[in-house]
């Protein structure tokens, strides 16, 4: 219920957005590149052992419990190519906690780049379908410590390739500073299943909702806006 709480002030905070925004990205922007950060939540939907994670029997750490959302931190870099076109980098942690567990979380670090594709106006905001890929590093970790699969004694961490699909909405404030929403969900490969036979040996999948903020730079004029310049 508390994660329905997350989902629920979030959809009214983005509700205020079309009253402050300006009008939608027009050519002005190609170009420009920003620098940005953002906050939300986060949940893994896979492997099921991710979404439901069960202890082998006789840890005492606790049973398990299904995954609870979480926060998701991004920094990110965005550069307008046109008005169609942007393109992205992002980098970010994230994690989820198990309720019957003992300080217990699976961790996810993503560092991916992709496209994202205007497809038009919506409440006040310039709306993108977006695509990517990436490597994403996972890890179990019971406070400091690196859990052990219970089959192949191997430390539950990996690095692995995966994809994702986003929708976004930017609402521009200025002529440099925009504020972003964006839900994403991922979909992690799982190359390295050999080694994690007892558990979080399957393709993963995580879905995120975020809230961010941009400020826009032009490689002419640095952060000031045109008019700026010319005068």
């Amino acid at each position: 219920m508390k994660g329905f709480y997350w989902v629920l002030c979030g959809l009214l905070v983005l509700a205020l957005f079309p009253a402050v925004s300006q009008a939608g990205i027009g050519s002005e922007f190609n170009g420009m590149g920003s620098f940005g950060g953002s906050l939300g939540v986060m949940r893994w939907f896979a492997d099921s052992d991710a979404r439901e994670y069960t202890a082998p029997p006789g840890d005492p750490i606790g049973g398990g419990g299904t995954a609870q959302i979480r926060p998701m931190l991004r920094a990110s870099f965005r550069y307008r190519n046109t008005e169609k076109w942007v393109f992205c980098v992002d980098a970010g942690f994230g994690w989820n906690s198990y309720p019957d567990t003992d300080d217990l979380t699976l961790r996810v670090i993503p560092f991916t780049a992709g496209l994202e594709r205007r497809i038009g106006e919506f409440s006040g905001a310039t709306t993108y379908l977006g695509f990517g890929g990436g490597f994403y590093h996972w890890v179990l970790r019971r406070g400091r410590h690196v859990q052990l699969d219970p089959e192949t004694y191997k430390e539950l961490s990996s690095t692995e390739p995966g994809v994702y699909g986003s929708l976004t909405g930017e609402f521009h404030l200025s002529k440099n500073v925009s504020i972003t929403t964006q839900t994403a969900v991922h979909f992690i490969y799982s190359v390295h299943s050999d080694d994690f036979k007892g558990t979080l040996g399957g393709n993963d999948i995580f879905a995120e909702m975020r809230l961010g903020l941009n400020c826009y730079f032009s490689p002419t004029t640095g952060f000031g806006s045109d008019e700026e310049e010319s005068n």
